[in-house]
Formats: structure tokens, sequence, C-alpha cells
């Protein structure tokens, strides 16, 4: 279904002379006429990046028919294979806001999650360092807003202690947050799609 409809779509676009609101209007007929395959399923989930396994394997967890429906010819080609694989804390984003809440909930789901299923992580801990007394006030103002978002582990360190830790560090201050991480995201992935009893695999 995909590839047909990019081809109609590519078709329109060398040979168009009307206007788009035709176009679509012909797209639209040019699709009802071709024999399209049909499945009747519970959920569909549009992308199979890491976010569209996880909420595939949420759905057929709870004995949904699920189909996840992707450009790509497997998953986690786009986004989900480029990222920098790090579980953060929630020291960033705004108190009060979704993804505050997001990441330290998910943070604490992703760790339990890889843990029970075998997935690759290792929380790390992380420094955030202030090379002067000019970037303290940054440093204090992180720490505030991580413990408004819930990360009650934060502590701030004297630049000799953030040194000890890691020896080629020149710091001054540094906030350390012990429950930041790193997961392997393609294990991740693998394991999500693993876990899907009820996910029907679609025709290709």
């Amino acid at each position: 279904m995909l590839l047909r409809w990019k081809q109609t779509l590519q078709s329109l676009k060398r040979t168009a002379t009307i206007s788009k609101v035709q176009a679509i209007k012909n797209l639209s007929t040019q699709i009802k006429k071709q024999d399209v395959p049909t499945e009747k399923l519970d959920c569909v989930v549009i992308g199979a990046g890491v976010v569209g396994l996880a909420i595939a394997r949420e759905l057929a967890s709870k004995g949904r028919e699920v189909m996840v429906l992707d450009s790509a010819s497997t998953f986690g080609t786009g986004t989900s294979s480029r990222n920098s694989e790090v579980i953060h804390a929630g020291i960033y984003y705004p108190p009060g806001s979704l993804k505050a809440l997001f990441c330290v909930r998910g943070r604490e789901l992703l760790y339990k999650y890889c843990y029970e299923h075998g997935v690759p992580c290792k929380q790390t801990g992380k420094l955030i360092v202030a090379t002067g007394p000019l970037e303290f006030s940054k440093l204090n103002e992180l720490m505030n807003r991580g413990t408004q978002n819930g990360v009650d582990s934060l502590k701030m360190l004297e630049g000799f202690e953030a040194m000890k830790m890691e020896p080629e560090l020149q710091c001054k201050k540094a906030l350390l947050s012990p429950v930041s991480g790193i997961v392997d995201s393609h294990s991740l992935m693998l394991s999500l799609v693993g876990y899907q009893p009820n996910l029907s695999p679609g025709r290709s």
C-alpha cells in the first residue's frame, strides 16, 4: 500500500497540470480503483522507531491486534538509529512540563525494562562542569530545576571532588547526576519487537 501510494504520487507530480485540489481528488480515485488488501486490526501504529515499537508493545501486551507501518523496510532506521543513546535524568526541562514528567518517569521505567529483558544499559552518571565562577549560577539553576522535576539524587561537587572521579577534568565545580546513563538502542528495539505476540507482520 505504501509503495503504491508513493508511485501514484510520483506520477502525479510529473504529469499534473491542474489545481492541487483536483489532483488530490484524482489521486483518491486512482487509489480506490486499485486492489488494496485489507486487514482487520484493533490498532495501527505509524512509525517503527523506538517510540512506535514501545507503543505497539504496550498495546500488544494488553491483547490488542496491532500493525506497525513504516516507510522503511525494517524497524529503527530513522531517528532512532541516530540518537545519542543517553538515558537522561530529567534535569533540563521546565518544571511542570510534560517533558519533565515523562523524562523522569520514563527513565525509571526504561532502566527497569532493560534489567528485566537483558537489554544492555549502564547507569554511568554524568558530570556537568563549571570551568569558572561565571558558570556557578548556571549549575545552581540546573540543580534547582532538576530537584523540582523530581531528580533527587543530584549533588554539587567542588572541583577537586569531580577531578578525583575524572582526573582529566579541569573544573572549579561540577553537578553530579548519578542516575544518568546509556542504553544500546538497537538491542532495545530488538527486544521491543520480540515482545509483541499479537503484532501483525502485515504485507510487504
